[in-house]
């Protein structure tokens, strides 16, 4: 059966609950270029079969005029209009596009939430015992290192947010560490009206169907790792208390085992979704390619070094993004379907 994206629903529940009230309308283009990379079966497929955009990352540009933003990626574009509830979805390679009503994105999500609901209960069998409550740690470290990033002044600041068992300490009980690597520049308004748009896209989208307490509670009930949501929760709202914006962005997730816990393999750290029989299948095949690249990620970022220098961490997923270019002008053409271009 196939399991409804529950880490796209906590990622959409994050975004609306570390939403701030932003009321400030502002014309707004951002350039930026994400990687981001993940370990196990799946970090190994995608990194092999994801072409170049996957091992080298992505640039998207993204424009928001008034209550339409368009996000452009490559040949393809995401335009979405709140007034008209739309969102477009372009083709600039073959001039085509297609569109999509708000209420048919909230239906398949409903759809997907009730099948969740419905299918077999094997994550939370009757007699399963509740999981453990976290608590989180917060340590911000302002550095005197600067540097000049595309332009931008910066300065670098670290922020570590540490999630452990209630009452218990990180090296006995385990955990996760997120760790934000940040180069903080000058308040950039279009990075914030951006991510204004987007908190406003979120909630007009989803906020019909995941009131307060349903996304507190799918937060806490994350299946793959409950400290995973427990921490981004905490990271994203203490990311929009920083002043300034980040120009440059290195964020790291580890799972920490604990001395109390028995060490686990890679294999029995990897998520749940990895565990399928599909996965299995190909597991053999992805452990040789993961031999292959060993040298080339050992030499990439040091994630590798990293992660083997302290046997009771591994790496989950790591990312790193980077405000290129970022401009307050916006034209109506930004945010619109090309002339000629056909719908699908």
């Amino acid at each position: 059966m196939t399991r409804f994206p529950r880490i796209a629903t906590v990622i959409i529940a994050v975004s609306m609950l570390s939403a701030a009230a932003g009321e400030v309308r502002a014309d707004a283009q951002v350039e930026e270029k994400t990687e981001f990379k993940m370990t196990g079966v799946v970090g190994a497929m995608v990194n092999v079969f994801g072409g170049k955009a996957a091992r080298e990352g992505v640039t998207n540009e993204t424009t928001v005029k008034g209550n339409r933003r368009n996000r452009v990626t490559a040949n393809s574009g995401e335009l979405v209009d709140l007034n008209e509830e739309k969102i477009y979805r372009i083709d600039y390679a073959r001039k085509t596009y297609t569109v999509q009503t708000f209420d048919e994105v909230r239906k398949q999500f409903e759809e997907g939430m009730k099948r969740s609901k419905e299918r077999p209960s094997e994550d939370s069998p009757k007699d399963k015992k509740e999981g453990p409550e976290y608590e989180v740690d917060f340590d911000v470290k302002e550095t005197s290192e600067k540097q000049v990033i595309n332009g931008w002044n910066t300065k670098r600041m670290i922020m570590t947010v540490t999630v452990r068992e209630k009452g218990k300490k990180l090296a006995d009980s385990g955990g996760a560490v997120i760790t934000s690597d940040m180069w903080m520049g000058p308040q950039l308004v279009s990075y914030k009206e951006i991510a204004d748009f987007d908190r406003r896209y979120y909630a007009k989208l989803y906020g019909g169907l995941l009131s307060t307490g349903d996304m507190q509670q799918t937060v806490a009930l994350m299946a793959a790792t409950p400290a995973f949501a427990k921490g981004m929760k905490a990271f994203n709202e203490k990311k929009v208390t920083l002043t300034g914006t980040p120009i440059r962005t290195e964020v790291t997730f580890e799972t920490v085992t604990g001395k109390n816990q028995p060490r686990k393999s890679e294999e029995e750290q990897a998520s749940e979704d990895e565990q399928t029989a599909a996965s299995r299948m190909i597991g053999g095949l992805m452990g040789k390619m993961r031999k292959r690249q060993s040298s080339e990620e050992k030499s990439d970022d040091g994630a590798a070094q990293k992660k083997s220098s302290d046997p009771n961490r591994s790496v989950l997923f790591s990312s790193k993004s980077e405000v290129l270019k970022a401009d307050g002008n916006a034209s109506a053409d930004d945010v619109a379907i090309p002339a000629g271009f056909k719908k699908k």
